[in-house]
């Protein structure tokens, strides 16, 4: 599905399914992977901020043209990495001015 602004209901509905399946599937690798708690980290990636943070993330990614797949994964895999560094950044390891990765167009 395109999605164009302002989004339609149906858009908007889809919109909220595609997200809703990105941060789920990203919860679930960071928990198989590395056993992470899963209520932590889905309480974490539905906060508010981070939904929004995602859902732009995704429409901006299709809009440069990628498939709907790679979209979620670009915008999934940024999402890890945000969750990443707030960790890393909360037990000292990381200081705040030091990017984990370097940053690309759909992930900034």
């Amino acid at each position: 599905m395109r999605y164009t602004a302002p989004l339609t209901p149906a858009q908007a509905e889809q919109l909220g399914k595609d997200v809703g399946m990105i941060v789920a599937f990203a919860a679930k690798a960071l928990n198989h992977m590395h056993g992470v708690d899963i209520d932590r980290l889905m309480n974490a990636f539905t906060s508010s901020n981070a939904l929004d943070v995602t859902a732009a993330r995704y429409l901006k990614a299709l809009e440069e043209g990628h498939r709907p797949g790679e979209a979620a994964g670009r915008a999934g895999t940024a999402l890890i990495l945000d969750w990443a560094d707030a960790v890393l950044e909360a037990s000292g390891t990381r200081q705040p001015d030091t990017p984990s990765a370097p940053a690309t167009e759909s992930t900034q």
